[in-house]
């Protein structure tokens, strides 16, 4: 009841503060910058070092993979896809734990404590531990990933002007985290050691928890129902179990990869189970929106296949065929090249933020199905970059300029803001407030197909074992690059076309 009250106020005074006082207010300014309410900024500094721990981590695990286990371009593509299908594979379940059991923030602290072990873990001892590590981190990020984001969509109603421009400048704020860490981290790796890289990992998770310790007064008013009674022993019980025993599962899996395919595809079975009984519990009205977002997220999929390239196929080709310097002067890491897609994100994102709130205020704003197929031809773009740069641009050792990659990124960066970065708002406008947890975790859900996708798709630029020079590794990236491009851009040509239709029928649904 709590928690319902303050989002309905919230979504019925979208001109004043959380704090209920008028914007003009001097006091009200300093302490809701940018016309957001204050738990915002809490919320999305905690995201930030969260995945400060888990994008440096996942800058380094494949190269680790490759480099110090001695694994081939295609078991480390194939064990990574798993993972991160894996992380992604139970957050509906963490989102459900937060809606139904515990309440969202103490189901995100549980998932906190378990991503700090897991990256501790990993910095003693990456080679002997890594398994049971990732296993952890798979279960930490479960209980952890959901909850946040749907606690800030209770601080908007789902017609506020500043929903979009919030979750984009939340988006900004993940990215901050990922940029420092794939920045910091490889290098770290190189002159300190894998151990240290992932210790900087566990340190970033353990500030993430200290932030929601000194400022957790400030989300006093903010929850899911089961978050404002005391926890019973059975939803605490529970919510303790649950990650140990996906752990464990996850640990066994990652051995598995086969086993892990099933399981993933299982997985999204059930969700879609649970979709339906959220289809068959809703009025007309929300099955046009749930029917909606259900498109959308289809869509999402085919981007985040192409996203999986970053931390794979992208990832070995700036290690074998990309001269690391850009601009001449700055050295990279490969996997530092990584820290370029955050870099866009974070000098991109305010600029849209204010420019969705500029349109929504003057009812001009361009809508989300259109925004997902700009994105996808940005995106389809970004590749067709690197399979010319490729093909065109390469010198006589098979190596391109570390630029090209600097503008590829900058594109499907732009593509991902459109994309992934206006998802959860997606989410956030479509879904009934009631299982606004569980919709997120099927965002989220999305994702682990794509990985499967996606790291199917890199083997197909896997280069055979033993190969080492730049100019045979090059076309078999070039190769890879083209196909992906292209496809990518038929996909936009169909999403194009059904833009208008989706966004007439998503307009009507919300003004019903």
């Amino acid at each position: 009841m709590k928690a319902s009250v303050v989002t309905s106020g919230l979504a019925a005074c979208t001109n004043r503060s959380f704090d209920g006082l008028p914007l003009n207010s001097r006091e009200n300014i300093m302490k809701d910058m940018f016309n957001h309410p204050r738990p915002f900024y809490v919320l999305a500094s905690i995201e930030m070092w969260e995945r400060f721990g888990y994008y440096g981590m996942q800058a380094l695990l494949v190269l680790f993979m490759v480099k110090e286990m001695g694994f081939s371009d295609d078991l480390a593509d194939n064990t990574f896809s798993a993972f991160a299908a894996l992380v992604y594979a139970f957050i509906c379940l963490g989102g459900w734990l937060g809606d139904s059991m515990l309440g969202a923030k103490r189901t995100m602290i549980v998932g906190a404590v378990f991503l700090a072990a897991g990256y501790g873990l990993l910095s003693i001892d990456c080679k002997q531990y890594m398994f049971p590590a990732l296993g952890i981190i798979i279960a930490g990020n479960a209980l952890f990933k959901a909850n946040p984001s749907s606690l800030v969509s209770k601080l908007y109603g789902a017609d506020d002007p500043r929903l979009d421009g919030a979750f984009t400048l939340y988006y900004m704020a993940v990215n901050v985290g990922s940029f420092l860490a794939m920045l910091v981290c490889p290098l770290l790796a190189r002159l300190l050691g894998w151990g240290v890289a992932f210790g900087l990992c566990f340190a970033g998770m353990l500030l993430a928890l200290v932030l929601y310790f000194v400022f957790r007064a400030t989300l006093r008013d903010i929850d899911s129902e089961p978050g404002f009674q005391p926890p019973s022993p059975k939803s605490l019980a529970l919510v303790l179990i649950t990650p140990v025993v996906i752990a464990a599962v996850s640990c066994i899996l990652l051995t598995h990869l086969t086993a892990a395919h099933l399981v993933l595809y299982l997985a999204g079975l059930v969700v879609l189970l649970f979709f339906a009984n959220e289809m068959y519990k809703a009025d007309s009205n929300e099955k046009v929106r749930l029917v909606v977002c259900l498109i959308l997220i289809v869509e999402a999929i085919i981007f985040f296949v192409l996203y999986q390239q970053m931390p794979t196929s992208l990832n070995l080709f700036a290690m074998r065929n990309v001269d690391l310097q850009i601009l001449g002067f700055i050295a990279m890491e490969p996997a530092s090249f990584q820290a370029l897609n955050p870099m866009w994100i974070m000098l991109c994102s305010p600029l849209l933020a204010v420019v969705y709130t500029r349109l929504g205020e003057r009812d001009m704003d361009f809508s989300m199905p259109a925004k997902f197929a700009l994105g996808m031809v940005l995106c389809a773009t970004s590749f067709l970059v690197l399979g010319l740069a490729a093909a065109y641009e390469a010198d006589t050792q098979g190596m391109i300029s570390g630029n090209w990659l600097v503008g590829s990124y900058l594109l499907q960066s732009l593509g991902e803001l459109l994309i992934s970065g206006l998802g959860l708002a997606m989410v956030s406008k479509l879904a009934p407030q009631r299982s606004m947890g569980f919709m997120m975790g099927l965002w989220f859900m999305s994702q682990s197909l794509a990985m499967i996708l996606g790291g199917t798709v890199a083997t197909v630029a896997s280069v055979p074992e033993g190969l080492t020079d730049a100019v045979k590794t090059l076309p078999i990236y070039d190769k890879l690059f083209w196909e992906i491009g292209g496809a990518t851009l038929a996909v936009s040509v169909i999403m194009i076309a059904a833009a208008p239709r989706l966004t007439r029928i998503m307009n009507k649904a919300l003004h019903e």
